[in-house]
């Protein structure tokens, strides 16, 4: 082979190497684009990527419903004609001053011949006085055979102080009674009452009672929230018409100089103020009734 013949085969190999190596990077260019065309997309967060779809939402405001009795038309008398009354000594108190249908020979005060009663688990197993029969029967008993429009409760003052150390025992102890008493008569609607607040110069506990005012609001705070856990359950805030300007009990209620046991005019604003803030018939459990 001479000279200009083999220049000519090392030309014809060059050309061939130039072309196979433009096929390839434009074939290598295709899959490469390929590939990025049906890649996931980059890890790397961007300022417009989405929020994660499995993140928790923020708790609604309105979970609890509101279950505190509002002021409303007076209901008169005959409201109250259909309430049975059943709580501590400040309710059963209630007998004795006078103020119900009755007098003081009223039939809607239950009670023990002790005329006091305190929240615990034995209550569901103490017995009260039955008045139409004298009969003594538990509260379920009592309840399966009166099947009251509604019952009235009050407790917390007994025992207040370890009720405020243990919260779960004053609500855990609430909920089995409403839970007896719905057992016993399902369509009883029952209205949670507030504590009632002592005078600034109660000594009945080791704390004063400005302390122990204090306490009673903080049970009170709980109140709507075990009501709000069953259904026909309500809340009313009788005590706000038995406090003075610092939070206590107005000295003018206190009947007895103990500064705990309330006067007749008490109980008096006590009956005016559910009169006054009744449980409204077209009431829907989540808006004020």
């Amino acid at each position: 082979m001479n000279k200009q013949q083999r220049d000519a085969s090392i030309f014809a190999i060059l050309l061939l190497l130039i072309g196979g190596l433009t096929v390839f990077c434009l074939l290598a260019g295709g899959a490469l684009g390929i590939a990025m065309l049906i890649s996931p997309k980059s890890d790397t967060p961007t300022d417009s990527a989405p929020p994660a779809t499995d993140a928790p939402s923020a708790p609604s405001a309105s979970l609890i419903p509101n279950v505190t009795l509002a002021e409303g038309p007076d209901a008169g008398m005959e409201y109250i004609d259909r309430m049975i009354f059943f709580g501590e000594s400040t309710t059963a108190h209630l007998a004795s001053r006078g103020v119900l249908s009755g007098g003081t020979d009223t039939q809607q005060v239950w009670k023990d011949s002790s005329g006091t009663k305190r929240l615990s688990s034995a209550l569901l197993s103490e017995t009260v006085i039955y008045p139409p029969t004298g009969e003594h029967l538990t509260i379920s008993e009592a309840l399966a055979k009166e099947q009251p429009e509604y019952i009235v409760l009050s407790f917390g003052l007994n025992g207040i102080t370890d009720f405020v150390a243990n919260k779960d025992s004053y609500v855990r102890n609430y909920n089995s009674l409403i839970n007896a008493i719905q057992a016993a008569s399902p369509n009883t609607r029952i209205i949670l009452q507030s504590i009632y607040p002592v005078t600034a110069s109660c000594n009945t506990w080791n704390e004063d009672g400005t302390t122990i005012s204090d306490y009673t609001r903080i049970l009170n705070q709980l109140l709507p929230e075990i009501a709000a856990a069953h259904e026909n359950v309500r809340y009313v805030n009788t005590a706000e018409v038995l406090t003075d300007g610092t939070g206590c009990l107005d000295i003018g209620f206190d009947a007895s100089g103990d500064g705990i046991h309330l006067s007749k005019s008490a109980y008096e604003q006590i009956i005016y103020y559910l009169r006054t803030h009744p449980w409204q018939e077209t009431s829907e459990r989540n808006e004020t009734t």
